[in-house]
């Protein structure tokens, strides 16, 4: 990425527009100090890495276009045909990547995904002095470095995900650059399999310096504390091997997905539990986003501004994003035992049913502006698609299915079939589904408007600031 359009976070004063929004980031505005001040203060240190997980919570990032919009329109989502003139979102579901628009949106895309890599390099580069200055303990330390670390990994792997090649089909061809220097230099563009290689060495390394992470012993814990409290808006210790488990099966290497997918499970379920039935059904105050199952979220503070603007019934029907119904019935298999339908697309003001589960439902709920990125149902589904036994593959899956009011699956079932149905049911509004669709290269995918068969196109070129002169 050149020089010119790296954006140094920490400076920024980005914090000032959400200070008050939690606890444990309201410490002194970040635009208050200087690079030298940042590592002299453990305010300012904690206010750099949190800079982080605000900016991967912006719009351009998983505020909206990786979770609720842009991603779920290459999925083929929702219906934004309009009445009229073309609509804004016509590009991302024909594949158009080349029609203005969307050249604009993912060059956003890169520049804020790469502007938030530089961040965590710098953050990197130079936290060790704070321990040298006895500003932070070496165990503070530590998880800091961890928790930078994975946000340095996720963002690679997504800007991988999204520009590369389908990894089965050329993962030693072009992809993207990795960037793990704090000068802002332009890097060389590697190969998948060579960025797949780097993301799992950060992420091994993260896993390690979190080893005391206190999510192991307490696990998700409501509070102030930077460094106990809500663990779940952070990369924590699971979290990092639940990523790995993604990265691995993204790789084909479905040996690896299902130990590590296990390891997360078996380690720390316990501090994720399914969803209690009475806080999704028979209640005035439903937690549509499974909040307790979230093993890592961003604290969206734009959540109910974006629900708004998209997805709210009071919105013209030109305008929204919503689902055709016929799909959304085919999608759901018209089964209304299924929570995540009944109560996620509701029938209200429109004489069809829209998407409620970002709805700002009460002030007094914990999972407000909570915005899901890993979900331990995907490790479920990793398990069912890499476990070499047919019943234990059915059990995995059968697992979420119980959970979410459906039956067990019999012994015909075609797994492969069931576990795209689980991600098209699992993931509206969280992004998972294209990436599901360009893992397996799937051949065709229902389209929005119509539900007939639609031909993906995968393979997103790479931005102009990224391919002109470098």
């Amino acid at each position: 990425m050149n020089r010119k359009h790296i954006i140094i976070l920490f400076l920024s004063g980005l914090l000032l527009t959400v200070a008050g929004c939690k606890k444990y980031l309201q410490i002194q505005p970040e635009g208050a100090y200087t690079e030298t001040q940042v590592f002299a203060n453990e305010n300012a240190a904690q206010q750099m890495l949190n800079g982080l997980y605000i900016s991967m919570s912006g719009n351009s990032l998983y505020g909206s276009a990786l979770t609720q919009t842009i991603v779920e329109m290459l999925a083929q989502r929702y219906n934004v045909v309009t009445t009229g003139a073309v609509s804004p979102y016509t590009s991302y579901q024909q594949y158009q990547y080349n029609e203005a628009l969307a050249l604009a949106k993912f060059e956003e895309i890169w520049k804020s995904a790469y502007s938030t890599i530089l961040t965590a390099n710098i953050f990197l580069d130079k936290i060790d002095i704070s321990v040298q200055n006895h500003v932070i303990t070496q165990e503070n330390c530590n998880m800091m470095k961890g928790e930078a670390l994975a946000v340095r990994a996720m963002l690679h792997f997504d800007m991988l995900r999204i520009f590369a090649p389908v990894y089965s089909l050329g993962a030693d061809q072009s992809a993207i650059p990795y960037n793990t220097m704090a000068d802002g230099k332009a890097q060389p563009i590697l190969s998948s399999i060579q960025v797949v290689g780097k993301v799992l060495e950060d992420l091994n390394a993260a896993e390690i310096l979190l080893a005391n992470d206190p999510v192991i012993k307490n696990g998700v814990v409501a509070g102030a504390d930077f460094y106990t409290g809500s663990r779940n808006q952070r990369l924590n210790y699971y979290a990092i091997k639940a990523l790995k488990a993604r990265v691995y099966l993204w790789a084909g290497r479905k040996t690896e997905a299902h130990d590590a997918a296990l390891a997360a499970l078996n380690e720390g379920e316990k501090w994720f539990p399914w969803l209690a039935y009475t806080a999704i059904i028979g209640t005035s105050l439903p937690d549509r986003v499974f909040s307790t199952e979230v093993m890592f979220a961003v604290y969206n503070h734009n959540l109910y501004t974006n629900y708004a603007n998209y997805f709210s019934p009071v919105l013209l029907d030109d305008a929204i994003l919503t689902a055709e119904p016929t799909n959304l019935k085919n999608t759901f298999e018209n089964n209304e035992n299924d929570y995540r339908y009944t109560t996620t697309w509701l029938l209200t003001t429109k004489t069809y049913r829209t998407f409620y589960k970002y709805e700002d439902v009460s002030r007094s709920l914990p999972c407000r502006f909570l915005q899901p990125l890993i979900r331990k149902s995907e490790l479920y589904y990793i398990l069912a698609e890499t476990e070499t036994d047919p019943d234990n593959a059915r059990a995995y899956l059968n697992t979420v299915r119980n959970k979410r009011g459906l039956p067990s699956l019999t012994a015909d079932a075609l797994l492969p079939t069931e576990i795209m149905k689980e991600y098209r049911k699992e993931f509206y509004g969280e992004g998972q589904l294209f990436f599901y669709y360009k893992r397996t290269n799937t051949a065709t995918i229902p389209d929005a408007i119509n539900n007939t068969a639609r031909k993906p196109v995968y393979i997103v070129p790479l931005p102009l600031s990224e391919t002109t002169p470098r």
